[in-house]
């Protein structure tokens, strides 16, 4: 589909999608994964094929709202480190499964692993409690509940 033929209100939907995704660092088949609604429909939604769900739009706006405001670990909204102990491999590799992230996207969107764990198997305390803190965020937005988010694709 040509990007000149979409309507004004969709062309600016199938951007908000597309640049949400690349925010958080997920693909539609992730997104799927985490809000229920189908990849084709995400992808149709993104070539500005069909209204997309409110509720789908909102949630991945909260959420890429989250991850700018945490875009890295010297981001301001990174909470202070307190007296937590960094995390271990276990709570790296729990967090990103809550975030929805690989190795290779955390590697990718956030500087190279294996400069941010130390030489004891722990991130340093900041990147810990930037990764705890968007864990934290994508606990508090759940998926979205909609009708269209709990039908099969026609």
């Amino acid at each position: 589909m040509d990007s000149r033929s979409v309507r004004p209100g969709h062309r600016r939907v199938t951007l908000s999608i597309a640049s949400e995704l690349s925010v958080i660092g997920w693909s539609a088949r992730q997104a799927a994964r985490r809000s229920g609604v189908s990849k084709d429909r995400i992808l149709r939604w993104q070539d500005g094929q069909g209204q997309p769900d409110p509720h789908f739009l909102h949630w991945l706006s909260a959420l890429g709202i989250l991850h700018r405001r945490l875009s890295h670990p010297l981001a301001r909204a990174v909470p202070p480190p307190g007296n937590r102990p960094p995390l271990n491999g276990y709570a790296i590799t729990s967090a990103l499964i809550t975030i929805g992230w690989s190795e290779r996207v955390l590697a990718e969107h956030r500087t190279a692993l294996r400069r941010l764990i130390s030489s004891h198997g722990h991130l340093p305390v900041r990147e810990s409690r930037w990764l705890e803190a968007l864990a934290d965020g994508h606990r508090d937005l759940p998926r979205p509940l909609s009708p269209i988010c709990l039908s099969p694709d026609p």
